[in-house]
């Protein structure tokens, strides 16, 4: 099974990777017509608490909230992944990169306890520092991959609520209500960086789920490569697989999935249920802003796939056969 490469201080990609094409995505993003950002606030529902962790602790219960942050419950243990409920992710503020709902549908305050946050990567759009302040104090444990809990106990985490993982390495999470969840840290292939000065410095991953009624997958952020057949191998089949679905680029191939090698990975994992995921609020590309659920829809379609394509804020229960809805076209200016 493939396995990261750490040298010389750094971590690196065990595929052929195509390099970036540095001159042509700037000259791409200065010459860019693409309406980037949605004519006015797209909507999001406030979480119904109740709903996303029901008493009865049976069934896997998923809520998005936008991009790449989810709550989830399997099985009776709560989970966060990817935490963001800050309006602007850029470190500069005053050259943000801004929500595209007036506000994230949920705050910190507002959650119950969590029994852990997983987290995929340090990039500032999956790894918010304000987010984590705001959360340290009702999450049991913080959970990420190699060098990322360095960052979080710079920032004052509690060092016995912080584990880090390397790829296939496997945990066992005890909740709060007593049931368990098995964990494994798996392959993704992308990069780490927040500064001038730390490139590749931590490690990048995806992660597995897995209570005794249900298998989850989610992707971080990958392109597609050989270990999706071998996680799918390893672990699937899955009743839900949570893809990266955005910020993709031909000027940046090997960092993120295009919404057709979305659907491919999908299938690669065994998956029943496919849910896009790093679109709808934040934009970091230079495509339409509604182009990759589209595109996804469009393939999802041709290969018979499952797609669930919530509103921000919405939860859905899997094993209730969830049907969801193209919201967002009434917002889009589709050709």
């Amino acid at each position: 099974m493939v396995k990261p490469v750490f040298e010389d201080g750094m971590f690196s990609n065990p595929f052929p990777a195509e390099e970036v094409n540095a001159k042509g995505a700037f000259k791409a993003r200065f010459n860019n017509k693409a309406i980037t950002r949605p004519p006015q606030y797209l909507p999001a529902e406030s979480v119904d608490i109740a709903k996303a962790f029901p008493e009865n602790e049976e069934g896997l219960h998923v809520t998005w909230l936008g991009h790449s942050s989810f709550l989830m419950q399997i099985d009776g243990v709560r989970i966060l992944i990817d935490p963001v409920l800050s309006n602007n992710i850029s470190p500069v503020p005053l050259f943000g990169v801004r929500r595209f709902q007036k506000e994230a549908p949920v705050s910190a305050e507002e959650l119950p306890f969590i029994d852990a946050v997983f987290i995929s990567h340090n990039h500032y759009d999956h790894l918010d520092r304000r987010t984590i302040a705001e959360l340290e104090h009702k999450v049991g444990f913080f959970l990420a991959p190699l060098g990322v809990g360095a960052i979080l106990r710079e920032w004052g985490i509690d060092s016995a609520k912080v584990y880090e993982f390397t790829w296939w390495q496997e945990g066992i999470l005890k909740g709060l209500s007593g049931k368990t969840l098995k964990f494994a840290c798996t392959p993704a292939r992308h990069f780490s960086l927040r500064s001038l000065f730390d490139r590749n410095k931590t490690l990048w991953a995806s992660w597995v789920f897995i209570s005794p009624a249900h298998k989850v997958f989610y992707s971080g952020d990958t392109s597609y490569e050989m270990h999706f057949k071998q996680i799918g191998h390893h672990y699937g089949p899955f009743d839900l697989n949570l893809m990266e679905n955005g910020q993709y680029s031909i000027y940046w191939p090997s960092s993120h999935l295009m919404p057709e090698d979305g659907v491919k990975a999908h299938i690669d994992l065994k998956g029943k249920y496919m849910m896009p995921v790093h679109w709808g609020s934040f934009n970091l590309s230079i495509h339409d802003w509604w182009e990759p659920i589209e595109r996804v829809s469009k393939e999802a379609l041709e290969k018979g796939v499952n797609l669930l394509t919530p509103r921000v804020g919405q939860t859905l229960s899997i094993d209730e056969n969830p049907v969801t809805s193209d919201w967002w076209r009434k917002f889009a200016t589709l050709p």
